[in-house]
């Protein structure tokens, strides 16, 4: 059902519930605009008429928190409606907990209001701006693409409009997002990624941007260009690069579409332009064809290439895809490489984090910590913790006091 048809209806108080990606985070700030322009009230879950569940289901442990909190909303008496990624490739599971009648709302439902509505509903200074719905890709294991579909790529200019509509209201980090960002174009425009880039950090205010995922396969095709981009200031220098694997023979299953050298190519190159950068990968530890020597060769890209941020995924069978028809290893087994890769990342990311001790570093202050303090931001968005309650969006420069694998902690020197 679309959003927008649907938010026209009586007016109601919504509870909104996100899980997945940072691409979901988005659609559910599209979602949030939608209901408030119609005139709904936005509220916690004890005081809500109507709860929209924004679902993921990239893996089978995602699947069963989303069906397990989808359970638990149906005991509570709540109407409940599913948004998101498995009410687009998994309908009947959804009808299965919550009924034939359920009101579902897929990722293309949520977009189609893309266009009618610029001002995203955010919380503090973070934006999040899809540039992109659905990918170019064809992977083995990923159900996204049910959800998702093919590229489409939304127009330059109604980026910028969100993108300057954002900053006027105060956003002072833009996280750009897509299934896959340096795929932006490719379908239906001249302007690529790079030069959607310059288009965005023209904007006239005091911004930062996060740009998302790409892969391999597409970024290398624009990386010179790309790395001109991020010359701005503007933009930080993060780059969010999934290898998921370090054997070729499994990328080959996975139909990744290149090779680990390509891969690390794109890392050479992003780190003689940028000496001070992040890179971030992800890996899938247990793929069905991975032998002992495939997750060792993963575990030897590791630590080649030594990733600032790694994100590892034990692999899980998703319906539909064609490694859904491939025998799956042991969990056990996936469970012990995943324990000793993640020790070996670890022992790098904190390795690398602890050169960083004593310096000081110009930070944007973004979050507020759970356990009190905020949550600030370096020129390659590392996370930097600070234990003292500043104003969200404030500039200053701490100086590193203490490494963690994950975080670093900083102590303010002065405001800027």
């Amino acid at each position: 059902m679309n959003l927008t048809a649907l938010s026209q209806e009586t007016e109601k108080a919504f509870y909104l519930e996100t899980f997945g990606c940072t691409a979901n985070v988005g659609d559910e700030m599209k979602m949030r605009a939608i209901l408030r322009k119609n005139g709904h009230e936005i509220v916690e879950e004890s005081e809500a008429d109507v709860a929209i569940v924004n679902t993921c289901t990239v893996t089978k442990r995602t699947e069963l928190n989303v069906i397990k909190r989808l359970k638990e909303l149906k005991e509570q008496g709540k109407e409940v409606i599913v948004a998101g990624c498995m009410a687009a490739a998994q309908p009947e599971l959804v009808k299965s907990i919550l009924g034939e009648d359920v009101i579902m709302v897929t990722p293309m439902d949520i977009c189609n209001g893309y266009s009618e509505e610029q001002r995203l509903d955010f919380d503090a200074v973070i934006c999040i701006i899809p540039i992109a719905m659905g990918c170019v890709g064809n992977c083995s294991y990923c159900i996204v693409k049910q959800a998702r579909g093919e590229l489409r790529s939304y127009e330059p200019e109604k980026i910028c409009e969100a993108v300057k509509s954002a900053v006027e209201r105060g956003a002072r980090e833009i996280r750009i997002t897509a299934q896959d960002c340096s795929t932006y174009g490719w379908d239906s425009f001249d302007i690529k990624l790079p030069e959607l880039l310059e288009m965005v950090t023209a904007v006239e205010g005091d911004f930062r941007i996060r740009v998302g995922m790409m892969n391999p396969f597409t970024v290398i095709h624009i990386l010179d260009e790309l790395l001109e981009a991020f010359d701005s200031e503007k933009i930080f220098k993060f780059f969010h690069v999934p290898v998921q694997s370090g054997s070729d023979k499994v990328l080959g299953d996975m139909s990744r579409n290149y090779k680990t050298a390509d891969f690390v190519e794109i890392v050479r190159s992003i780190r003689k332009r940028f000496k001070y950068s992040t890179i971030c990968t992800d890996f899938i530890i247990g793929f069905p064809t991975e032998t002992e020597e495939d997750f060792f060769s993963s575990l030897n890209l590791l630590e080649v290439v030594k990733p600032e941020k790694v994100n590892i995924t034990r692999f899980s069978t998703r319906p539909g895809t064609e490694a859904s028809k491939l025998k799956d290893l042991l969990e056990r087994e996936k469970k012990r490489r995943s324990r000793i890769f993640s020790a070996v990342y670890h022992q790098i990311a904190f390795a690398k984090n602890k050169e960083l001790v004593g310096m000081a570093l110009p930070v944007l202050v973004t979050e507020r910590g759970k356990k009190g303090g905020v949550i600030a931001r370096d020129a390659s968005y590392r996370t930097i913790v600070i234990k003292k309650d500043l104003p969200l969006g404030a500039t200053c420069e701490v100086r590193v006091k203490e490494a963690k694998s994950t975080y670093l902690v900083g102590e303010v020197q002065n405001i800027i």
